[in-house]
Order: structure tokens, then sequence, then C-alpha cells
């Protein structure tokens, strides 16, 4: 059998030329781009337009076919990977879409039909995100109560972009991390305010873009059921609706990701070249968002080159795609490459400070074999994760369970089997290489050390695989071809949904913030004091009594720079109550010296003071205001 596309002389029998290794079945042109499809196929290879079913006993389309006596760089680089391409332990080339390409509308007409169309599915769009919204945005200032240092340090290099402009593309503050959503926080402060609603709103309005975003991702993918489901859950997930909460900007790093996800989807599917220059341009960005973006990297060159491998019959078109996204993303990233290259230590002391061979557990261990097993262990926990952590975290207040409701972390790993059996679809793919990746991040830090906000990489492509699993349940109910099945599949389904949204929003707002490391985290007495210290109309200069935090601390410094103080507890000053300023000064004592006011009413008894129990009797702040 002589092949069309190389003219090479095949025995009969054969399926794949024994020269370029592209297919000997009868080929389907492809009206939209030219490209010879195997006769099997619905859509294109190249651009995924659906290919129009034609007389097999035609001759196969050739206006691209390559002759023996066409020379050049694509001939010759083709000629040398002859032999990696026709190894018999290479999988069978080709790709395998479930939904259709994305037609982009290309006229006001067409843009109107599309909108009417898909009214439905845009109302609900809307819908999702609101509520998302209002999840992320509800008593945002309350809930939790206070303010982290961590979340303080953002403010104040967000107040020090607006102040200074460009401050370079990472910071040093809470032990090194990206500055790109500083950037974003700094814009907010310019159009409003700073304050504690501000800097908690910038990063919660990059966790509800995540939602729409995430729909994107998936509805490309997946179609229509899949990404209902995902984004549902997603918007009542306690664990990305906790840090879209908090001026933490790891939340940053799961709304790049979802875009270069679907950026790159759309890229394999188009004929074009630009949206590959787009996809680049978001995979370099994203070094910006958070530390804990670099398990992306891995997931993409994996995919990458899986993909290649599979399109190796038409590797020519792919090659320099994948060229444009590297360079693109270089290019992108040069600022932070430089900084890597020129200021290693300045950029690699995070990832020193957290790194598991610092860990005092693994240092601890004696022999290769007892390390072995402490590594062991941490990719059990990575593993183990969506379902259970028993740790605290008391950076962020997250830990004591699981990632996800018990119920949907179990749709998620029977999900991600799903994915890794059907391997030959980019998005089952692409879901499965970031999820795996995004948990085995966990080994390469210490025990408990940022492992929950680590993982936040894999949102939402872990909703993406539960709505996997769920859909495929459903589908199988329908082969059952029993109307009864069907019924059951989709009540099973409702009510995992409704146990979802009831579950995260109960033990969140319920239960998470009531718990006494929540408020030990994000110090809520010490900004309860400094409230109550600065409500008189001039408190004048606060004398600062904590065991715990000195008045230099980010949380002081981001909520009253202007407010003047000095430390009087024995950790941070010189203790004494004696009142050394002629002017209007303040009291603000937290424990163990908030009981310390009874002394003060009996020697200054000219004072107003205030003061707030907890529930056991105990003060949580004493403030003795004189005027």
């Amino acid at each position: 059998m002589i092949c069309p596309w190389c003219r090479y002389q095949n025995r009969e029998e054969s399926l794949y030329c024994g020269n370029c290794s592209r297919t000997l079945l009868t080929d389907l042109p492809c009206t939209a781009c030219g490209t010879a499809n195997p006769s099997d196929n619905s859509f294109c290879d190249a651009c995924g337009d659906r290919l129009q079913y034609s007389d097999p006993n035609k001759t196969p389309h050739t206006t691209m076919a390559l002759t023996s006596d066409r020379k050049g760089y694509w001939y010759r680089a083709s000629d040398l990977l002859r032999t990696f391409r026709n190894r018999k332990w290479m999988p069978k080339p080709g790709l395998i879409w479930e939904t259709p390409p994305i037609v982009c509308p290309s006229s006001l007409r067409e843009i109107q039909s599309w909108l009417i169309r898909n009214k439905l599915e845009l109302a609900f769009v809307t819908m999702i995100t609101g509520t998302a919204a209002f999840l992320r945005l509800y008593r945002i200032t309350e809930i939790p109560a206070g303010l982290n240092g961590d979340e303080a340090l953002t403010g104040l290099d967000a107040l020090r972009i607006a102040a200074e402009g460009w401050i370079g593309p990472y910071v040093g503050s809470a032990m090194g991390q990206p500055a790109g959503p500083l950037y974003f926080t700094a814009l907010i402060f310019k159009l409003s305010e700073p304050s504690l609603f501000t800097l908690r709103l910038s990063m919660s309005l990059l966790g509800i873009i995540t939602v729409p975003a995430a729909y994107l991702l998936l509805r490309i993918g997946f179609g229509r059921w899949v990404a209902i489901f995902a984004v549902v859950v997603l918007s009542f997930s306690y664990w990305h609706l906790h840090y879209s909460r908090m001026a933490f900007m790891v939340v940053s790093m799961p709304l790049i990701t979802t875009l270069s996800a679907a950026s790159l989807l759309l890229a394999l599917r188009s004929a074009r070249v630009w949206p590959w220059a787009l996809v680049g341009s978001l995979i370099g960005a994203g070094i910006y968002s958070y530390n804990g973006y670099v398990a992306f990297l891995p997931a993409i060159v994996a995919f990458l080159t899986i993909t290649l491998i599979l399109s190796r019959n038409k590797w020519r078109n792919y090659v320099p795609r994948f060229g444009i996204l590297v360079i693109t993303a270089l290019v992108v990233a040069l600022p932070m490459i430089r900084l890597v290259v020129f200021e290693r230590d300045f950029y690699f002391q995070h990832f020193r400070q957290v790194s598991v061979l610092r860990d005092q557990a693994y240092i601890n261990e004696a022999t290769a074999i007892d390390k072995f097993r402490f590594l062991a262990g941490r990719i059990y926990t990575g593993a183990a994760i969506l379902w259970s952590h028993e740790e605290v975290d008391f950076s962020d207040a997250m830990g004591g369970r699981g990632t996800m409701n018990p119920v949907l972390a179990l749709l998620t790993y029977i999900g991600l089997a799903i994915a890794f059996a059907r391997w030959r679809s980019p998005p089952y793919l692409l879901l499965a290489l970031v999820v795996v990746c995004g948990l085995v991040v966990v080994v390469s830090g210490g025990k408990n050390l940022g492992e929950l906000r680590r993982t936040l990489i894999t949102v939402p492509f872990v909703y993406g695989l539960a709505g996997i699993a769920v859909v495929e349940a459903i589908r199988l109910a329908q082969r059952l071809q029993t109307t009864w099945g069907l019924k059951l599949a989709l009540s099973i389904v409702g009510m995992i949904i409704a146990g979802v949204i009831s579950w995260n929003t109960w033990h969140y707002f319920g239960i998470m913030m009531r718990q006494d490391y929540t408020e030990w985290v994000f110090a809520s007495d010490l900004v309860d004091g400094l409230n109550a210290a600065n409500s008189f109309d001039d408190p004048g200069r606060i004398y600062f009594y904590a065991g715990r935090w000195n008045y230099q601390y980010e949380t002081v410094r981001f909520l009253y720079p202007d407010t003047p103080g000095i430390d009087r507890s024995m950790e941070w000053g010189e203790f004494s109550l004696e009142r050394i300023d002629s002017g209007p000064v303040t009291y603000l004592m937290l424990p163990p010296y908030a009981k310390k006011i009874e002394t003060l009413k009996g020697t200054l008894p000219d004072g107003v003071a205030i003061e707030k129990f907890s529930d056991d009797g105990s003060r949580t702040f004493s403030v003795y205001h004189l005027p």
C-alpha cells in the first residue's frame, strides 16, 4: 500500500506508514483547515471542526500531502524522528475529544444569536457567581474576626506600592513571596480608602472570579453538566471560601492556573497561533501569584509532552506552537527569572525555611530507611489531604479535617481514576496531572507548614474530577435503560449537592469560625482592643501591654499607623503603670496584663474604662483612657 502522505511503499496489511507513521486508513478532509483525519474521527484533530463523512472509496484528501521529493527542514527533522515514532512500545497516535470545539461569534448577529441560545446557561453562571460573591463578602471584616499578621503584611506591602510604584516581582515579607497580587491590592487602595474591608476585598474578588473561570475550563473540557456540578460545590467549598475571605495572596493561584488550563485547551483545538501566546503569557504570569505555583509547571510540561507524543503524526503543527508558548512564558516571567539568577538567596529563603529537609522530625531520623519512611508518610499525607488532615495550621486556622466534604473527597478520588483511564483525552489528562502534582507538592515541605495552602493549586481541578464521577454515575444509570435507575441516580446527586452545601456552610460559619484557635490565629483580641483604644476622640499615646505582640506588630501598623504608642510590657519593654505623658494617654492591656486595670482604677481614678470579658469570665482586653 502506497502512503498518500510520503509515497512510501508499505505492506498491504499495514495500518500505519513505516516511513512517516501516518495512518493508512481512508482519510477525511477537514473543510475548515484542510487537514486529513482518520476515517473514524468525528472532529478534526487540527482545528476541532466537525467532519463531514465522505465516501470511503474516494481518494484520500492530499492537499497537505508531502512527497519524498520535497526537501527542507521539516522533512529532515521528520526523518530524524522516524525511529522514535515507529517504536513498538510507543502508544498509537490520536487525541480524543468528547466535546465540540468552541466557535467564537464573528459578527454582531452571531453574538446576538449565541446569547439567545445560551441565555439559560449564562443566567446560571451569573447566579452562581453572585452566590459565590455573597458567601465571600458577607461580614468579611467580622468573619474571621481580627486581622492576621500575614494579612497585614499584604496591606503594608500594597501601601508601599501605592506610594512608590514598582517594588519588584518578589517581597521578603512572610518569609518571601511573589508580589503579583500586591499590585492588585494597591490598585484597590488607590480607588478606595485602605482599610480592613478593602484589604480583604482585593483577595475576595480574585476568589470570586475563579468561579466563572472554573466554569469556562470545565465547560470546554467536559460539557455543561460536569461544569455545573463542579462550580456549585466550588462556590460552597469551605476550603476555597476561607482563603477567599482573608488577605492571603494564595487565592490568586487557583485563578491563574484555571485561566491557564482553559486557554491551553482552547489553543489545542484552534487552528490559529495567537492563542498559544496567550497560554504562555498566563503560565508565565502565574509565577508571580504564590510560591506553590511551581507545582503547576511540571504538570504542564508532562501534559505537553504526552500531547506531543500522541500527536506525533502531526508534530509539525504542534512544535512551533509549543515554542511560542515557551518563549512567551519566559518573556513574561523574565523579571522573576532574573531575580532567581542574581538574587538566589533572597528568592529561595522561603523554600529553605519550609523545606522538608529542615523539618526537625526528618532530621531526627537516624538512618536512610527511616528518612525514606518519613518521606513516604509525607506522600500519604498529600494523597489523603482531601479526605483527612488532623493537624491545625496555626498560620491560617485551616486543618482538623480534610480540605473537602468526605463524600466529595471520595468522588474526587474516583474521578481521578477515571481521568487516568481516559488519558488520551487532553481535558482528563490535564486535570489528573495538575491534581497529582498539586498533592505531591506536600512532600517538599515540612510537616504542617502551609500544606493546605500549597494544595490550593488543585482548585478547581478536584471539583472537576468530582463532577466527572457524578456524571459517569448518571451515564451508567442511563445505560441500564431503566427509568427508575436514572431517577435514583439524579436523586442521589441532588442529595449530594444539598449535603455539600449545608455541610460546608455549617462547618465554616457555624463551627470553624467559633474555634479558639481561629480567634488566636487572627488576633481578634488585639484588633478589638485596638479599636476600643482608638474609639476616643483623642486617644493620645497608647501604652501597650501584651505578652504576645509588641506595638510594631504588622496588624497594629496597618490598622492604626498614625497612632503613637510605646511598649510597656515585660516581654517587649520596661514594665510600669506610671503615666509618663502630660497629654491624653490610653492604656491598652491584653492578657496577661488585662487585670492590671484594677490597679489603674485605684491609682488614676479619673480615667474611662472599656473592658471585654470572655465566656469563662476572663478579660479579653482592658482599655483605660486618661484625658
